[in-house]
C-alpha cells in the first residue's frame, strides 16, 4: 500500500515575500541612520572634550614641575597656541626639549594619547602624530589642532577668546583649551568644545 500525500511541501520563499522582507529591512535601516549619526557626533564631541581636559591637566602638571608654562618668553597671553609641535614637543618630552635651552630638560612625558588616524592631505584625527624624536602633534576628532591660552602674566585669570560671548572678559582659569568643532571655524561658538 502506498500513501499519497496531499500536503505539498514548498521550499524557499516567493519573490513577493523576499521583497517584503527587504523593504522592512530598508525602512528599519533608514530609521536607525539618524540615531547612529547622532551618537557618532556625540562620541566625537565627548572625545574632544576629554582630550581638551587632558591637555589642560598636562599643562598644569608641567607648571607644577617647572613653575612656568610650556612656552617661550615671547608668547603673549592673548596669543592662541596650537597643539602642533611647538607645544606638544614640550609636553611629550621630545629630544629637542632636553637640549640646552629646551623647555623640558628632564624629558618628562606630561601628555600621552593614542596614535592619530590619517585623514589624507597631511591631516590626522583623534590623537598624537608621534615623530621619531619623541615629539609630535595633537589632533582633534575633526582633523585640526586644539587651541590653548594660558595665564602668562600669572594673575590667576585668563582672557577668554573673542568668540566667547559670555559676560566677563576674563575667566578665573589658568589654562583654556578648546577645539573649533566639526565646522572647523573657531570664530563660531555653536559647536566649539571648551574646558570652561
Amino acid at each position: 500500500m502506498r500513501k499519497s500525500s496531499s500536503n505539498s511541501h514548498r521550499e524557499g520563499f516567493t519573490l513577493l515575500e523576499l521583497l517584503v522582507v527587504i523593504a522592512i529591512i530598508g525602512i528599519l535601516a533608514g530609521l536607525m541612520f539618524p540615531a547612529t549619526t547622532g551618537a557618532l557626533r556625540k562620541a566625537e564631541r565627548t572625545h574632544a572634550e576629554s582630550t581638551a581636559y587632558n591637555v589642560k591637566n598636562a599643562i598644569s602638571a608641567y607648571f607644577t614641575e617647572y613653575r612656568k608654562y610650556p612656552v617661550d618668553g615671547k608668547t603673549e597671553e592673548t596669543e592662541e597656541i596650537r597643539t602642533n609641535r611647538d607645544l606638544m614637543d614640550i609636553l611629550l618630552g621630545a629630544d629637542s626639549q632636553a637640549e640646552t635651552g629646551g623647555l623640558n630638560p628632564r624629558r618628562i612625558a606630561f601628555y600621552t594619547d593614542k596614535a592619530a588616524k590619517p585623514m589624507g592631505d597631511g591631516k590626522f584625527r583623534k590623537g598624537i602624530k608621534l615623530e621619531e624624536d619623541g615629539g609630535g602633534e595633537l589632533w582633534d576628532p575633526y582633523g585640526d589642532y586644539y587651541y590653548v591660552r594660558m595665564d602668562l602674566d600669572y594673575n590667576n585669570r585668563t582672557e577668554k577668546p573673542q568668540w566667547d560671548t559670555s559676560d566677563s572678559q576674563y575667566l578665573p582659569e589658568s589654562v583654556l583649551v578648546w577645539s573649533a568643532g566639526k565646522d572647523l571655524d573657531e570664530t563660531t561658538d555653536k559647536d566649539n568644545v571648551k574646558t570652561w
